[in-house]
């Protein structure tokens, strides 16, 4: 064990010890705790080290500060909704574990299949298996099987319709959260007052326990990785239609509909992301270079040259242009003046 490892020790052990503040965590807990972020940290060290320490640095702080916990008398329910749609066994296996691994909170996690019976079977397989490892009063899970494919985004609305803890969020079922994840989320989204907290994520390889770089930057925050109040999705769900480009629509739809929202850069979602320079979503003809990256400690896949600024440019107007359609929309939808509109009148029933 080198001395870093032998540091983060100490890091482990002062954030049991703050969450010993908690009044639903008891003494037996606590040192189930310790062994889990022991295990889990020692399981994915090469890219943690990387990314992942100051998350420890924050929810020690959170926990230190109080101001979260009045709003928290007892053990907090958060619902973590999973579209699954050909997923692998293995990776799949490893998303449901860290939600069962959740420090501090209780996991709703509501399992929405997008249309293939075979996938239901897998699931319900999988969940076994964890549950046979041993009881866990504090997760609790449903699924949900699609009459058909219907992409990802109706996929997580079908989920949505379930969801009845006062705090939501979404996981990929090729991806995995940090054990601490959904807790700091939570503090620090009470600390602020917002409605949705756009949580830090990077992509990593799983099988090579690397980080995938993909731009000039090691972490990204929002998109599909956020931790919201339930009483948002009243407003708004995904949009039925999409199947790229939903995640980032979702996002700035909530923002023009008054969502209150502040991003974190602490990283506690890990995507899983093949290292492959070829693929699509980490190349394209708007970036100027590609380099694959060979035999490095903790890196894999691509360096991907920074957007030239006409690029930047032309991303800010598709922006600027889907913030006026939808408010033509809305404008057409809810006239002002409703008597002198064309069209049927809108009414409640």
């Amino acid at each position: 064990m080198n001395p870093e490892q032998f540091a983060h020790l100490d890091r482990i052990g002062g954030l049991v010890d703050a969450l010993g503040s908690l009044p639903w965590i008891e003494t037996p807990e606590l040192e189930l705790i310790s062994l889990r972020l022991l295990d889990f940290d020692s399981n994915h060290w090469s890219f943690l080290r990387v990314l992942s320490f100051p998350l420890y640095a924050e929810l020690t702080a959170l926990l230190a500060s109080g101001e979260a916990l009045p709003h928290l008398k007892s053990r907090p329910r958060i619902a973590v909704v999973m579209p699954v749609y050909a997923p692998r066994r293995d990776l799949l296996k490893a998303a449901l574990a860290s939600l069962r691994g959740q420090v501090g909170v209780a996991i709703d996690c509501l399992i929405s299949v997008d249309g293939r019976v075979e996938d239901r079977q897998l699931v319900e397989e999988v969940v076994a298996e964890l549950e046979a490892a041993g009881e866990d009063s504090h997760w609790r899970v449903s699924v949900f099987l699609l009459e058909r494919n219907r992409g990802v985004g109706l996929c997580r609305n079908r989920a949505f319709q379930a969801v009845t803890a006062p705090f939501f969020s979404c996981l990929d079922a090729d991806d995995i959260f940090h054990p601490l994840r959904c807790l700091h989320a939570l503090l620090a989204l009470q600390s602020s007052g917002v409605d949705r907290l756009n949580t830090g994520w990077s992509r990593v390889s799983l099988d090579e326990n690397k980080i995938v770089l993909i731009n000039d930057r090691l972490y990204c925050t929002g998109q599909s990785s956020f931790l919201a109040r339930t009483e948002i999705l009243s407003r708004c769900g995904y949009q039925a239609g999409l199947r790229h480009f939903e995640d980032t629509e979702f996002m700035l739809r909530q923002a023009f509909f008054g969502v209150s929202m502040q991003d974190s850069p602490i990283v506690g979602h890990y995507a899983h992301t093949e290292p492959r320079p070829d693929y699509a979503s980490l190349s394209s003809v708007c970036r100027q270079e590609v380099h694959p990256i060979s035999g490095h400690p903790y890196l894999c896949g691509t360096v991907i040259a920074e957007q030239p600024e006409s690029w930047l440019e032309i991303e800010r107007s598709h922006r600027q242009r889907y913030h006026s359609l939808l408010a033509e929309a809305l404008r057409a939808a809810y006239p002002a003046d409703p008597d002198a509109a064309d069209g049927e009148r809108f009414t409640a029933d």
